[in-house]
C-alpha cells in the first residue's frame, strides 16, 4: 500500500514536469515566431531603402490587430497593386504594403501583438536608425505555490540601420 502511493505521488510529480515543459515549449515557439515575424520586417526594411534609408520614412508609427498602420502613407489602400507584383510601385507604395502584409500575418499568428517602429530624423552624417518593438500577450502555467500562471505581457525589439 506504502508502494503505491509512492508510485502514484511520483507519477503525479512526472505528470506536472510533463505539463509544464508542454507549456514551456509553446511559449518558446511563440517567441520563435516573433522573432522571425519582426526579422521579416526588418528585411522588407532592408530591401526597401529608397524609402526607409532616404529619411523619407516616417519618424514614428505603431500598428496591431485591431489599427491599421498609424502612419497614413503606410496605411494607404494597396489592394489594386497586387502586392507590388505585376505593378512597379514607388518606395513609399512598397513600404505600405510590406508593413500591411506583415500586419496580417502577425494579426493571424498574434492577435493581441502590438507593434511600434520608430525611425528618429538622423543628425547628419549618420544613417537612419530604426527600433522595431514588438508586445504581445503570453499564458503562463504556475509551477509552484509560490510562482504564478496566468497572462503576462512580453516584449521583443531590434535596431536597424536601413
Amino acid at each position: 500500500m506504502i508502494a503505491l502511493v509512492v508510485t502514484a505521488t511520483g507519477l503525479l510529480g512526472v505528470a506536472k514536469i510533463q505539463a509544464a515543459a508542454i507549456a514551456n515549449t509553446k511559449i518558446s515557439g511563440s517567441r520563435a515566431l516573433i522573432a522571425l515575424q519582426t526579422g521579416s520586417l526588418v528585411s522588407a526594411m532592408h530591401a526597401n531603402p529608397g524609402f526607409w534609408a532616404a529619411g523619407a520614412a516616417p519618424i514614428s508609427w505603431t500598428v496591431s490587430k485591431s489599427a491599421a498602420p498609424s502612419n497614413a502613407g503606410l496605411a494607404a489602400d494597396v489592394s489594386a497593386l497586387g502586392g507590388c507584383i505585376a505593378v512597379t510601385c514607388t518606395p513609399v507604395q512598397l513600404a505600405a504594403v510590406d508593413v500591411q502584409e506583415w500586419a496580417s500575418s502577425m494579426a493571424t499568428q498574434f492577435p493581441t501583438y502590438k507593434a511600434q517602429v520608430d525611425c528618429p530624423t538622423p543628425v547628419a552624417p549618420l544613417p537612419v536608425s530604426c527600433t522595431v518593438f514588438v508586445k504581445w500577450d503570453e499564458k503562463a502555467i504556475a509551477i509552484s505555490k509560490s510562482t504564478t500562471g496566468g497572462d503576462s505581457v512580453e516584449s521583443f525589439s531590434v535596431h536597424l540601420q536601413p
